[in-house]
């Protein structure tokens, strides 16, 4: 009896303690990234500011408002107030077994990369240039774009709802602006600002909505941003860059994607 109790206290005195402060930084996945898996590849969990889950292999990037950490439970909510919950195997010296995980039984180990108990501060530049040709199109979904939406309303009397873009309706979207930029139209360009960069000098973010019973898509053009240290390019599927100023290095483009055509193309202006 005594030595059963002596292996109790032993097995509980060698269990990980979990240290909540701990559990704030950049996380990356401890397995080979697939397609298929694994569904949460890389972390930021901020103490302050927002958080994120992204699966690396496509568009998608999951946002949190808070991080909460209750016993072995890790509580991420996001804009709309809807709830992820992980369950915490283990936490400790720069490791992070996570199980529950997007509706799976599967436990995933990943590695800190980088402390995060405050905000990031640092920049660093995401060029176009550095990024393969086939990942320059970023469609971007999180409820952060919400925000821009009051300001397109602003300019029309017409509601505008919200559109989830989808990859297919991306590569059209692409390819109408691909051939507006290549054929001669910006030469029609009404706007009194410098001819755009190639096609393939920019980084382009995809956002859409539903206006008087059409599609429409939003493209930003940039050939290079600045996002928080360590983020890379997961930033760009966090929020749309908008950037005032700075010449033909920054554009935007509205395509009516039912109509099939090109209504708005514009590089910036000279500050």
């Amino acid at each position: 009896m005594f030595t059963i109790f002596a292996c109790t206290l032993l097995l509980s005195s060698c269990r990980n303690i979990i240290v909540p402060d701990d559990i704030y930084g950049i996380w990356t996945v401890q397995e080979q990234i697939t397609a298929e898996k694994p569904k949460f590849a890389k972390l930021l969990l901020n103490k302050e500011g927002y958080s994120w889950i992204d699966p690396v292999a496509n568009d998608t990037i999951f946002l949190f408002k808070t991080v909460e950490v209750a016993g072995e439970t890790l509580l991420l909510t996001d804009g709309f107030d809807h709830p992820t919950r992980c369950i915490i195997e283990e936490l400790h010296d720069s490791v992070l077994t996570l199980s529950h995980v997007n509706g799976t039984e599967k436990q995933i180990t990943y590695k800190k990369v980088k402390d995060s108990n405050n905000k990031l501060e640092k920049l660093e530049e995401i060029k176009a240039s550095d990024i393969p040709r086939d990942s320059l199109d970023v469609i971007v979904k999180s409820f952060l774009i919400w925000n821009l939406y009051p300001h397109l309303k602003a300019n029309s009397k017409e509601p505008k709802t919200y559109h989830s873009l989808t990859k297919d309706e991306m590569l059209q979207a692409r390819e109408l602006l691909r051939q507006y930029m290549s054929d001669g139209s910006l030469e029609k360009d009404p706007y009194d600002n410098e001819d755009a960069y190639p096609f393939d000098q920019y980084i382009r973010q995809y956002m859409s909505y539903v206006e008087n019973g059409h599609l429409f898509v939003r493209i930003e053009l940039n050939t290079s941003v600045y996002a928080s240290k360590g983020i890379g390019y997961t930033a760009l599927k966090q929020d749309v860059f908008l950037v005032e100023d700075g010449g033909p290095a920054h554009a935007t483009a509205t395509i009516d994607l039912t109509a099939k055509k090109v209504i708005v193309f514009m590089t910036n202006g000279n500050a």
